[in-house]
């Protein structure tokens, strides 16, 4: 398979930060910035199945993402998926109570490959 595309992107959540949405929101962010364009003009590939998708996720807590969800983002291919250590958290809003929410950071990578 060769490289075809490679796009990176970024996902937050703000108030009581989950892991998985923070994913979600990274890879969504990415794909919305891809035309996968020539595919089948340059006859690189004859059917969606014949491109292979490659997610790569760095969050906190790596360990929580739910990978099924985060890939049902991605509409065609072939999907695997990689999730690591990474990402960022910061002390968010200060609550009435004087703590603080948390903010989750995660980072998306997705690299689309052909025949």
């Amino acid at each position: 398979m060769r490289n075809f595309l490679i796009e990176v992107g970024m996902g937050a959540d703000f108030h009581k930060p989950d892991p998985t949405k923070c994913a979600v929101r990274a890879v969504k962010d990415t794909i919305y910035r891809c035309t996968l364009v020539g595919l089948y003009e340059c006859k690189l590939i004859s059917s969606m199945k014949d491109m292979k998708v490659k997610v790569k996720i760095s969050v906190p807590f790596p360990d929580q993402v739910n990978k099924d969800e985060v890939l049902k983002v991605i509409p065609f291919g072939q999907k695997e998926i990689e999730v690591e250590s990474g990402g960022l958290i910061e002390n968010g809003h200060l609550r009435k109570d004087g703590s603080r929410d948390k903010i989750m950071v995660a980072v998306a990578a997705i690299t689309v490959m052909v025949p």
